[in-house]
């Protein structure tokens, strides 16, 4: 990465808990190879992405975006927006 391209990162991948992120099914080179984690970076909000997440209770699949918001000591965690499917009206 260039230096221009860290001036407008307000997140640093370190900081982010990927350890934590791939147990739940979110994959830190899956960012990196779509380009979401320059956007995940800079605070700003993914494209659409297919997610399966999966936890010790639940494995839930869903489309949604995702962003960086901080956590109340300023940390990063990860904001999971899931995606509502249109309702069509009934006849």
């Amino acid at each position: 990465m260039n230096t221009n391209q860290n001036a407008r990162h307000i997140y640093k991948a370190e900081d982010i808990d990927w350890n934590g992120l791939e147990a739940a099914g979110i994959s830190k080179k899956q960012l990196e190879t779509s380009g979401d984690m320059e956007l995940l970076l800079q605070g700003k909000e993914t494209e659409i992405v297919p997610l399966k997440l999966r936890t010790p209770v639940i494995s839930l699949t869903m489309d949604a975006t995702l962003k960086l918001v901080p956590d109340g000591n300023g940390r990063p965690v990860m904001e999971i927006n899931g995606l509502r499917q249109k309702e069509t009206p009934e006849i």
